[in-house]
């Protein structure tokens, strides 16, 4: 096979699955946490109950996936003058997942913990304005590894034994 095929067999999907997730993490944003974090701890009624909403499992296998294409298209793209911007999108990519565990997941847990009651607490929704904001820097990071990705299909991938081949 030649290595222009490969190089492109491994990175559209990397790039279908970066840009999926940004567009579920938008959809959450604009939707779910935003409702939520609204006028906590009243908002957070979409989450009480034996049937609350739970994202959960979906947030626990999409990344893994994403993150799983991302190294396939690196080893598709390895010997090709994309690599720089499919490490570039890695980074961006491990980075965004770092923040949301240690920076935007314990104001989210602080937030939803407290658990649902018919009153509005200020200092709480305070927090969890911080939580909103912090999740639209999560989504940026992400949004950006898509676009990294989506940039480097511009990159030319000479045919293997061509003149331009990269060993």
């Amino acid at each position: 096979m030649r290595t222009r095929t490969i190089a492109n067999l491994s990175l559209i999907p990397a790039v279908v699955g970066a840009l999926l997730q940004a567009g579920a993490q938008l959809f959450a944003i604009a939707v779910i946490v935003g409702t939520v974090t609204a006028a906590p701890p009243r908002s957070l009624a979409m989450y009480a109950g034996e049937y609350g909403y739970n994202s959960g499992p979906f947030w626990e296998v999409m990344p893994t996936v994403t993150f799983g294409l991302l190294l396939i298209a690196l080893a598709g793209n390895w010997r090709t003058p994309r690599r720089r911007l499919v490490l570039v999108a890695a980074a961006l990519f491990i980075a965004a997942g770092i923040f949301s565990v240690f920076v935007m997941g314990p104001v989210q847990e602080a937030v939803v913990g407290v658990g649902y009651s018919d009153t509005v607490d200020e200092a709480l929704r305070i927090r969890a304005a911080r939580w909103h904001l912090l999740d639209w820097a999560a989504w940026a990071m992400t949004l950006s590894t898509g676009i990294v990705l989506a940039a480097s299909l511009a990159v030319r991938v000479p045919e293997a034994g061509g003149a331009g081949d990269v060993a």
